[in-house]
């Protein structure tokens, strides 16, 4: 109780211009696509649930984002170039390997069988999972912002770890919404794009844009 109440007047602390600031910033980063859009919408065009599972797979890779960034953690890598970029390289060579395994299922698929379930192969609840959790706990685009970007608006002091709490807390929030949405549409529209031939090119589009993320995370 003594928590809620801290972090609801931490919430009230911050100026409207502040919150303002922030969920520009926030809008910015969660509707840019990236590794984790490509894959939750890859997912979610073949199947609503599969979709969903890595959608809370990817949330709650933010989720220990937040509980680093509250314990100092983030801080603490940020001054370790070395754990940095070897963080961003492991990140990079998961999405390379994500985006292979992709383009690998659309030629997969029978001759007689090329819709768009029969080219993604459908995947286990707790596999689905993993992949959306690993996708962004080491997707360098969220590294990125709370390394980088959340410090901006926080204020060194004892307040500090409460303010990133809240401003961690905030994004996790506005993200799951946000994947939300794109679950319901993308499932939506894969409903409609069930015709010989779109699975597969689904596939590999999302497959070259997962690879090519991987290699630009890789030499930046």
């Amino acid at each position: 109780m003594q928590v809620s109440n801290l972090l609801e007047r931490e919430v009230f602390r911050m100026s409207f211009g502040e919150w303002l600031a922030f969920g520009s910033l926030l809008s910015i980063v969660l509707f840019t696509p990236g590794p984790d859009f490509v894959l939750i919408l890859r997912h979610s065009l073949t199947d609503r649930r599969t979709g969903a599972v890595v959608a809370a797979g990817v949330t709650a890779g933010l989720v220990v984002h937040t509980a680093a960034a509250s314990l100092g953690l983030s801080a603490l890598v940020a001054t370790r170039p070395q754990l940095l970029s070897a963080l961003t390289y492991a990140g990079a060579a998961y999405l390379t390997w994500l985006g292979i395994s992709a383009i690998r299922s659309a030629f997969k698929a029978r001759s007689g069988g090329d819709t768009l379930t029969a080219v993604s192969e459908p995947i286990s609840a707790p596999r689905a999972f993993r992949y959306g959790f690993l996708s962004n706990l080491l997707n360098p685009k969220a590294l990125l912002f709370f390394l980088g970007l959340l410090p901006q608006f926080v204020e060194p002091g004892s307040g500090a770890a409460l303010r990133t709490l809240t401003l961690a807390g905030a994004t996790v929030i506005a993200a799951a919404l946000w994947w939300a949405v794109v679950v319901v549409l993308a499932a939506g529209a894969g409903r409609k794009l069930r015709r010989p031939g779109v699975g597969k090119r689904i596939d590999v589009v999302s497959g070259v844009l997962l690879v090519g993320l991987g290699a630009f995370f890789g030499v930046a």
